[in-house]
């Protein structure tokens, strides 16, 4: 290139006055959020979400989530339901919380949270002196054990019967001090755990990613997620894989209610990568928009809610006939069952979907069940003068439908959809929304490749197709794409449109 020509090419790029960009890369074709039927929840649980979203600035969805996800946890092998027949589903949801690092899913968690950790120390007072206790009796049995060993083999050397173990050489077992609450645990430690606490646990983890990230480590044979899989029928199971002996670790049900969070740009890379094997269906999903920050004028009654935490936390398990612990089952009232045979004709005759979608409404009757379970329980906990409920009403029924139809299936279309958006345009929708959180002047292409690195964004081609995505969106300034260097030489050099701020302020 001559002189001139570099010159005219300057003057050209100085010249420049870009076009209004095209803000709609920043959904990438995402649908809108539905607005969250607050209503549902009842009077005190509904301004108890609002008063408790206001004070961690954080969309009221996410508060909400936390809620129906702890209080089935609280709730756990202590109740199920049944509709009809041997259908039984139990007090089990999974939620996933998606959204950028800081639209505040952390924050809105804190408050249940915080019940489930004073709910959980309270359940464990008292455990430390049985602990010690076991521990004294271990170390009688050692030696009791000791002792008749060596009452053994005098007996054999003089050909006398061998002595009967006594009872007290027998060591009990460990007591498990009582949990409500796990995270970031092996499958081995959660077996223990749940086989020690047959009411159930929550796993909660701010980062559904890393969650995912642990599965297989065992080889790849996808254990771990047959596992998680399993886990969400709260059936019986047997962990085998341990290394204590090689005993099997039995649990009479597998029941984890699962909550966290994750970004949307992992989300899509991760849970929804590969064959669908219903692990995204199982989940209730939670995408609302951020909300602007702003002074709390309100704060939520954190003493009541406790309190009727501490009644779902209160709801006492059933025996079986060899006395070990199950759960009530309870059926649906004779409205309720025929609203959800309404529910499930209409269902019907919407006709069958596939891929996620389909997936997703395979599973939707099962989370209509389970969440009409627990909205009829957060009811009964926030009302002192209500009896405790002996089976799940129409009320219930009906108010789960409508948190399906309104809310949870519409935010199932919009995480699902964001997987059906075509590559480049997600990547430079990743890319758009860094843009907007650091406010570059300049990106560099191989900057990007190797020190950004943002998700799906590390290696030269993807970045190269998400920065040619934006240059047609009017992000990025076509005019500086080439250099002086030689003929077709590309920069790595790209101005961001100035306009940008502009749409985003």
């Amino acid at each position: 290139m001559t002189g001139m020509a570099v010159k005219q090419q300057i003057e050209r790029a100085q010249d420049f006055v870009p076009e209004a960009p095209d803000m709609t890369v920043l959904n990438s074709g995402r649908r809108d959020p539905p607005p969250l039927p607050r209503e549902v929840f009842g009077p005190f649980w509904s301004k108890w979400i609002a008063d408790a979203a206001e004070g961690a600035g954080a969309p009221v969805d996410y508060v909400a989530a936390g809620l129906i996800a702890s209080a089935a946890a609280v709730i756990g092998n202590s109740r199920a339901v049944t509709p009809w027949g041997s259908w039984i589903e139990p007090c089990i949801l999974w939620v996933g919380l998606v959204g950028d690092p800081s639209s505040g899913k952390s924050p809105a968690l804190d408050p249940t949270t915080e019940m489930i950790r004073k709910i959980e120390t309270e359940m464990a007072e008292g455990f430390d002196p049985l602990y010690r206790k076991w521990q004294e009796t271990v170390a009688r049995a050692k030696a009791e054990r000791n002792q008749w060993e060596e009452e053994v083999k005098k007996a054999t050397k003089s050909s006398r019967e061998t002595p009967p173990m006594p009872v007290t050489a027998i060591e009990p077992p460990e007591p498990s001090r009582p949990r409500l609450r796990a995270a970031d645990a092996t499958i081995e430690a959660l077996a223990a755990l749940l086989a020690g606490n047959a009411r159930g646990l929550i796993y909660q983890r701010d980062e559904i990613a890393g969650w995912m990230g642990n599965m297989d480590r065992y080889g790849g044979a996808g254990g771990d997620r047959a596992f998680w899989i399993e886990a969400y029928g709260g059936r019986s199971y047997i962990v085998d894989r341990v290394k204590n002996g090689g005993k099997p670790i039995r649990i009479a049900r597998l029941s984890i209610s699962l909550l966290g969070g994750v970004q949307p740009d992992k989300l899509t890379s991760m849970l929804l990568k590969g064959d669908d094997d219903g692990m995204a269906a199982r989940f209730l999903w939670v995408w609302p928009n951020k909300v602007p920050p702003r002074r709390p004028q309100s704060i939520a009654d954190s003493a009541s809610a406790l309190k009727a935490f501490h009644r779902l936390a209160g709801l006492e398990m059933a025996s079986d006939d060899r006395g070990e612990p199950q759960p009530q089952c309870l059926p649906l009232s004779a409205t309720a069952a025929d609203l959800l045979a309404e529910w499930q004709y209409e269902q019907y005759l919407k006709g069958e979907c596939s891929g996620m979608i389909g997936s997703d409404r395979g599973k939707a009757s099962g989370k209509l069940l389970r969440l009409a379970l627990v909205l009829e329980h957060l009811w009964w906990s926030a009302d002192r003068s209500a009896t405790e409920p002996r089976e799940v009403g129409e009320a219930a029924i009906g108010a789960a439908a409508h948190l399906m139809e309104a809310y949870f299936t519409p935010m199932a279309g919009r995480v699902y959809g964001d997987a059906a958006v075509p590559e480049g345009e997600r990547l430079a929708g990743i890319l758009a929304r860094w843009i907007v959180e650091t406010r570059p002047t300049i990106i560099n292409a191989r900057d990007l490749q190797r020190t950004v690195r943002l998700p799906g964004l590390r290696d030269r081609a993807k970045v190269q197709a998400a920065i040619s995505e934006l240059v047609d969106y009017r992000w990025l300034d076509p005019a500086s794409d080439r250099d002086g260097g030689g003929k077709g030489r590309m920069r790595s050099d790209y101005k961001v449109n100035p306009s940008v701020w502009e749409c985003v302020n």
